[in-house]
C-alpha cells in the first residue's frame, strides 16, 4: 500500500473505532475477552478419545423437538401446522441468453405448505395405483423383487421432494440417482432395486425409452419440466411411442391420484426410506440403505445444532440425490421454512439473466461445498482487483479491519456500510448463517466469507453412511480446520492407526496427547461413529457392508481425525487412498495409479505412478517415474534428438504422455473426475531404502509428496481452476 494513504487509512480506523465506542460495539469484545473456551464434547466410558455433545451424555438425540418418528409425520405435521405459509418457491425458466447464461422471469411462482401436501399425498396415489406397494417394515441388505421403489434421476427441484414427500405417504422406498451419472447408473438402480416408476427430466426421457430393453422392470416413467422452456414442442422431447412403458408428465400423473382409494400407509420407525446411491469411488456405486428413523435423528440434530428458524429461506441447489442436501431440506420443512429451488450454475449473474438466485430468493441460510465458496471468493477478488486503486485501498482496509473485529467479538459499523453492504449483495442480502460440507473447507476461504459477509461459516462432516450428519462446527467457533462437534445423535471415537504416519513420522494413537505442531488434544486416529443416525448399510454388498460397519456397532470411516482440546474434531489423514475433491466428488487414488501404470511411459520398475487430489483442487494431477527407453524410442520416431535428461522437459513429450493417459483412463473407464490435468517427471527411483516405498513395494504416497516437494508444488497448481 502507497503511503500516501496510510493518514486516509488512520482516519478511516479512528471513525469506525469511535461508531463502535458510541453504539456499544465494546460489549461483544468485552464478553468474548471475559469467557472461557467453551468445552463443547465429553468422554465416554472416561475415554478422552471417545465424545459426545455434552448435553447427551448417556442418552443419544432420537427425534426432533416435535417428537415424529418418520419423515411422513414430519411432513404431516408440518403441512397442517404450516398450511398457508409459503414452502416451495421456482422460478420460471424462459430459454438460453447466449451459451452459457440462463434467462429467467421475474416472478416466482410459490408453493404453499397446503398445497404441497395435497400433491404429494395424489403423488403417493397415483404411485400406488401404477403398481407400487409398501415397503416391508424389516430392513435387510438382502435383493428385493417387490415394487416397492420409486427411482428419481432429477435436479434439485421442488418435483423431487414433492415426490419423495409422496412416497413416504405410501411407505415406498426412494432410490436416489445423480443427475449427472450417466445412463449406466440408471440401469443399474432400477435392476437392483425392481424400480416399475421413474421421475426424471423431460430432456431425458428418450435416452431411458432407448435402454428400456435392459430395464425390464420399468413400466412408467413421469417426466419433469424443471429448465425447460413452458409451451416447448413435447414432440422433441418424448419417443414417438413405447408400448412397454407410460410416458406421463408430472403434473398430470399428480393429478391421477385418487386419495380416496388410496389413502397414506404411514412407515413405521424401521422402514426403509431411501436407497441413497453415492456419487461413485471404486468399481460400481454403493447404495446405501436409510431407514426413517435414522433420517428422523439426523434431522433432529441438525434442528438442535443449526438454529432453524420458521422465518428462515433456504436456497436449495445442491444434488438431493446427496444426502446432506435431503436432511437439510427436511429440516426447513420442520420448522415450516422456505425452501428456494435453484440451478447451482445460475446462483450469480455469471449464469443467469438478469439476476442470479441469491439475489433474486435474499436466502437466509445458505449450504455449499467448498468450491462454490471458492467461486465466491474468486469473483469478488476479480472485482476488487480491477477497480481503481482508491476503492482497492479501501476494501483492504476493511478486510483487515473486519477480520480482526470478528476474531475478537465485534464488528466495524462503518466499513459494514461503506464496503461490505454491497459485497452482501452477491449473496442476496440477507444471508445470516451458511455452512460448508461435502470436503475440506480452505482456511483463507473460510475466513473471507466470514468477514465478507459478516456471518458464520461453519464446516460439517460426514458421509452418506453417517446420514451427512457426524459432527458440525460451532457457530461461534472461528477456527478453520475444525469440522466441529458430535452431533447429538451418535458418539464418536478415534483408534490407533499404528502403521499410518504423520509428518513427523509418528504413528496416530488414541493415547496421543500432542498432535504434530504440538497442540493439546485428546487422542489421534482413524474416526469411527455409531449411534441413531448412523444407516444400516450397503443395498446387495454384505461383504462391503462388514467392512466398514462392525458388529459393535461402529461404523469406520476411513478419515483419520484428532479431538482438539475443547473436544472439537479435526480431520487431519485418510486412511484410505479414497478422497474427495474440492466440489465434494469422490476420486479413487489408488484404482487411478492401477489404470495408469498401465501407460507406456511409466517406469514400473522404478516405482511407477502416484496420483494425487485434495480438497482444495478441482482436478487430480500425478508424479510419475518416466520410462527411459520408451521415450528415447518415442524421440527417435518423432526425428526428435537429445538426452534423456533433456527430452524430460520437451514439451511434445509432456503432451504425448497426457494423451496417453487419456486413453488409458478411457479404457480403464475411470471417470471424468478421475482424468489426469497435470504430471510431473521423476528420474530418482522410488525405493523402500529412500522410504517412498513400504518393504512390500507398496507406494507410500505422503514421503513421495515430501521427498519431492518442488516437483510437487508446482504440478498440484495444475489441478487448481
Amino acid at each position: 500500500m502507497s503511503l500516501a494513504f496510510l493518514p486516509l487509512k488512520l482516519i478511516l480506523l479512528g471513525i469506525d473505532l469511535f461508531i463502535t465506542l458510541v453504539t456499544f460495539g465494546w460489549v461483544g469484545a468485552l464478553k468474548k475477552l471475559l469467557s472461557k473456551e467453551p468445552i463443547r464434547s465429553v468422554p465416554v466410558k472416561d475415554d478422552p478419545s471417545h465424545r459426545v455433545h455434552t448435553l447427551f451424555k448417556g442418552k443419544l438425540l432420537q427425534y426432533p423437538p416435535a417428537g415424529e418418528k418418520t419423515l411422513y409425520e414430519i411432513s404431516r405435521n408440518s403441512f397442517e401446522r404450516n398450511a398457508s405459509r409459503k414452502c416451495m418457491g421456482s422460478r420460471e425458466f424462459l430459454g438460453m441468453e447466449g451459451k452459457k447464461v440462463k434467462k429467467f422471469g421475474p416472478d416466482i411462482s410459490w408453493k404453499s405448505y397446503a398445497e404441497v401436501g395435497t400433491m404429494s399425498r395424489k403423488f403417493g396415489a397415483a404411485i400406488r395405483a401404477s403398481g407400487v406397494v409398501p415397503a416391508p417394515s424389516t430392513t435387510n441388505l438382502e435383493a428385493t423383487s417387490t415394487p416397492c421403489s420409486v427411482a428419481i434421476f432429477e435436479n434439485t427441484c421442488a418435483e423431487w421432494m414433492i415426490a419423495a414427500q409422496g412416497c413416504f405417504s405410501q411407505s415406498v422406498v426412494v432410490t436416489t440417482i445423480y443427475a449427472t451419472l450417466g445412463m449406466e447408473a440408471v440401469v443399474d438402480a432400477v435392476n437392483d432395486c425392481s424400480i416399475s416408476v421413474l421421475v426424471c427430466n423431460l430432456s431425458n426421457v428418450k435416452r431411458v425409452v432407448e435402454n428400456l430393453p435392459e430395464m425390464p422392470t420399468l413400466k412408467t416413467i413421469v417426466y419433469t419440466t424443471d429448465v425447460i422452456v413452458k409451451g416447448s414442442d413435447l414432440n422433441k422431447f418424448l419417443p414417438e411411442s413405447s408400448s412397454s412403458v407410460t410416458v406421463i408428465s408430472f403434473d398430470d400423473f399428480v393429478e391421477s391420484g385418487d386419495t380416496d382409494e388410496f389413502k397414506p400407509i404411514p412407515p413405521l420407525p424401521n422402514t426403509k426410506a431411501v436407497v441413497m446411491y453415492t456419487s461413485g469411488s471404486t468399481g460400481k456405486p454403493k447404495g446405501v440403505i436409510i431407514t426413517h428413523s435414522q433420517l428422523v435423528a439426523a434431522i433432529g440434530s441438525g434442528l438442535h445444532l443449526l438454529g432453524i428458524k420458521e422465518s428462515d429461506r433456504y436456497i436449495a441447489f445442491l444434488p438431493l440425490a446427496h444426502i446432506m442436501e435431503l436432511m437439510v431440506e427436511f429440516a426447513m420443512i420442520a420448522v415450516g421454512a422456505c425452501l428456494c429451488y435453484a440451478d447451482p450454475k445460475t446462483l450469480t449473474v455469471t449464469g443467469s439473466h438478469p439476476i442470479g438466485a441469491l439475489e433474486h430468493y435474499s436466502p437466509t441460510v445458505m449450504v455449499a461445498v467448498p468450491k462454490l465458496w471458492d467461486v465466491i471468493k474468486k469473483g469478488i477478488e476479480a472485482k476488487v482487483a480491477a477497480s481503481p486503486p482508491v476503492a482497492q485501498f479501501l476494501v483492504n482496509t476493511a478486510f483487515q479491519a473486519r477480520t480482526f473485529a470478528i476474531n475478537n467479538g465485534f464488528d466495524t459499523p462503518l466499513f459494514k456500510a461503506l464496503v461490505f453492504k454491497k459485497f452482501s449483495k452477491v449473496v442476496g442480502g440477507e444471508l445470516r448463517m451458511a455452512l460448508s460440507g461435502g470436503g475440506p473447507l480452505n482456511s483463507e476461504v473460510q475466513t473471507f466469507i466470514r468477514t465478507c459477509f459478516g456471518i458464520p461459516l461453519v464446516q460439517g462432516y460426514g458421509l452418506t453412511e453417517t446420514n451427512a450428519g457426524l459432527t458440525i462446527q460451532d457457530m461461534s467457533d472461528l477456527r478453520s480446520g475444525i469440522v466441529g462437534v458430535p452431533v447429538p445423535s451418535v458418539e464418536v471415537k478415534v483408534i490407533s492407526c499404528s502403521d499410518i504416519k504423520d509428518k513427523a513420522g509418528n504413528p496416530y494413537l488414541s493415547t496421543d496427547r500432542l498432535d504434530v505442531s504440538g497442540n493439546k488434544v485428546y487422542g489421534r486416529g482413524e474416526v469411527l461413529v455409531k449411534g441413531n443416525s448412523l444407516t444400516v448399510g450397503y443395498y446387495k454388498m454384505p461383504d462391503k457392508t462388514a467392512e466398514v460397519f462392525k458388529e459393535d456397532g461402529f461404523f469406520h470411516t476411513g478419515d483419520v481425525g484428532q479431538f482438539m482440546e475443547d473436544g472439537s474434531l479435526a480431520i487431519i489423514d485418510r486412511v484410505k487412498n479414497l478422497l474427495k475433491l474440492k466440489g465434494g466428488e469422490y476420486i479413487a487414488l489408488e484404482k487411478m495409479e492401477m489404470t495408469y501404470g498401465n501407460s507406456k511411459f511409466v517406469d514400473a520398475v522404478n516405482g511407477g505412478i502416484c496420483c494425487y487430489g485434495d480438497g482444495d483442487m478441482d482436478r487430480p494431477v500425478a508424479l510419475m517415474q518416466l520410462n527411459e527407453i520408451v521415450v528415447m524410442k518415442w524421440a527417435k520416431e518423432k526425428g526428435i534428438s537429445g538426452k534423456f535428461l533433456q527430452l524430460k522437459d520437451e514439451k511434445k513429450l509432456y503432451d504425448a504422455v497426457l494423451a496417453d493417459m487419456k486413453v488409458e483412463a478411457e479404457k480403464g473407464k475411470l471417470s471424468h473426475l478421475e482424468r489426469l490435468v497435470g504430471l510431473s517427471f521423476l528420474t530418482t527411483p522410488w525405493t523402500p531404502e529412500n522410504g517412498c516405498l513400504t518393504a512390500a513395494n507398496k507406494l507410500q504416497r505422503r514421503v513421495v509428496v515430501e521427498t519431492f516437494e518442488k516437483e510437487f508444488n508446482e504440478v498440484r497448481l495444475k489441478g487448481i481452476f
